[in-house]
Parts: C-alpha cells; structure tokens; sequence
C-alpha cells in the first residue's frame, strides 16, 4: 500500500471518530463554593455549599460561568470531553494534510490544473 493510501485511510478513521457535533461545550467544569446567605445554615461559618460550574474565556477578556445543575453534570462532562477530542482530532487530520502537502501527494482541486505557475496572459488594451 503506498504511502498517500496510508495517510488518507488513517485520516479517513480519525474522522470517523469524530464526536456528534451537536453535543459539543467549549470549557472547563469545575466545583466551587457558595454561601446562601441564610445566617443559621452550616455554610455560613463552613466551607459553603458545592455548585458546580462550567467555565469559558471568551473573547476580548470576558469570563463567563454557567452554573450545572448536578444531574446535568455527566452530560456536560462529555460535552466538554468531546470538545477536547474534537480539537485533537483537528489537529491530527491537520497533521496528516501537512504530511501529504510535504511529500507533494495532494491532488489539485478539480479544474484547477497542476498548481504550476504559468506566464500571465497579455492585456488586452
């Protein structure tokens, strides 16, 4: 078998890999906190109630939490694991197109030749 079928056949299973893009979060889950409020509850002078969170940077600097009732948590753990995976597979799909590009076993596009450059025609006036 040569070597652009190896590439492509790997790329192929890689993608078929692929998690279901609808059950995707881009962020981090994690376990804080929080104070009620209510003077006599154990939390006022303890550690505080858990409530977990799913995190996210978002562009131009802004944090955003949201908070994850607890029996939607195993969901968006996965959610957020298939995002993790979705990257890596983004990457290693990348890394086998930059191998075919490397060893020149790209077609071109359809209709579009050789990717040979040729000379410009001349203008017409």
């Amino acid at each position: 078998m040569s070597t652009r079928n190896q590439f492509e056949q790997r790329r192929a299973r890689l993608i078929k890999s692929a998690p279901d893009l609808t059950q995707l979060l881009r962020g981090s889950l994690f376990e804080r906190r929080t104070r009620c409020g209510v003077p006599s509850c154990h939390c006022a002078s303890g550690e505080g109630h858990p409530v977990t969170c799913v995190g996210v940077a978002m562009s131009g600097g802004k944090n955003v939490q949201v908070t994850v009732p607890p029996d939607l948590v195993p969901r968006v753990r996965q959610w957020t694991e298939n995002y993790k995976k979705l990257w890596q597979l983004i990457e290693d799909v990348s890394a086998i197109n930059r191998e075919l590009l490397r060893e020149r076993l790209l077609d071109p596009l359809p209709g579009r030749g050789t990717g040979k450059r040729t000379k410009p025609s001349a203008r017409k006036a």
